[in-house]
């Protein structure tokens, strides 16, 4: 039977659905079926590790809840949720450009506090580096981020002490990232539905991505516990991931809060 949505508590909603979003609806619904799969055959060894039969019947609800919305079914592929390759490989290149900048401007802020040259430079690049800490999941937020980091590159004094260490080769990066978030983001728009479909799908997403962490995190623990790898191998995350490219975040069943160190 498929969750229903309304009795979600607002927090809880919030939550779910920044996690969702970040999923298409496709692979979380393969996903699901994978995990049930694997708990129809190692439920009483999980039970004990955090994940239980509420949880699973949760998990079967949310995944009838998207089957209930067309996900899977040819048909309905105007209905659902769809996250573009084009904007999938923005963000990414975009990740990847934001860790390269921070990484550059790291270096020039303690250089700057070497050299004792300028606290106002200073005090701008750790507000940046601050204000970046961690990685936006859209690409609205995330050109801004980028955009903050290039334009402290411009400042005077950085400019001139990044310039013989990646400085204006980040700010080529920053510009043609920023160009292709603006422009995968602005072309994602018209593959998806309708924004009451959208957050549907992304809630039911969210409420499946949580879970099936939970019980990756707990086949884990009890394949450890009782010297069982296949039980782990069973509650793999790889349908999850699998437009993603892969992710180092399903080895733990965890989340990839900023792009440079999973949070297990």
């Amino acid at each position: 039977m498929p969750t229903n949505l309304e009795t979600i508590p607002k927090t809880r909603r919030l939550t779910l659905l920044r996690l969702g979003e970040q999923f298409g609806s496709q692979d979380t619904l393969d996903q699901a079926h994978q995990t049930l799969a694997a708990y129809e055959k190692f439920a009483p060894l999980l039970k004990t590790s955090g994940f239980g039969a509420k949880h699973a019947a949760e998990l079967g609800g949310a995944r009838d809840g998207l089957l209930h919305a067309g996900v899977g079914r040819e048909a309905a592929k105007g209905k659902k949720k769809v996250t573009g390759e084009a904007y999938v490989k923005a963000c990414s290149e975009a990740a990847t450009t934001r860790i390269h900048t921070r990484a550059v401007l790291a270096g020039v802020k303690e250089d700057l506090e070497a050299s004792g040259e300028s606290e106002e430079a200073t005090a701008t690049v750790a507000a940046a580096l601050r204000q970046t800490r961690s990685a936006a999941k859209k690409a609205e937020p995330l050109a801004q981020q980028l955009a903050l980091l290039g334009d402290t590159l411009k400042h005077p004094v950085v400019a001139a002490v990044a310039a013989d260490q990646g400085g204006p080769e980040a700010l080529v990066e920053i510009e043609a990232s920023i160009t292709a978030l603006r422009k995968a983001d602005q072309e994602d728009v018209g593959v998806r539905g309708t924004p009451v479909e959208t957050e549907t799908l992304d809630l039911l997403d969210g409420i499946i991505v949580q879970l099936v962490r939970r019980a990756r995190r707990a086949a884990i623990a009890a394949s450890k516990r009782l010297g069982n790898p296949a039980m782990a191998e069973a509650f793999k995350l790889d349908k999850l991931y699998r437009s993603k490219g892969g992710s180092s975040a399903e080895d733990e069943g965890g989340e990839d809060e900023d792009g440079e160190e999973v949070k297990g």
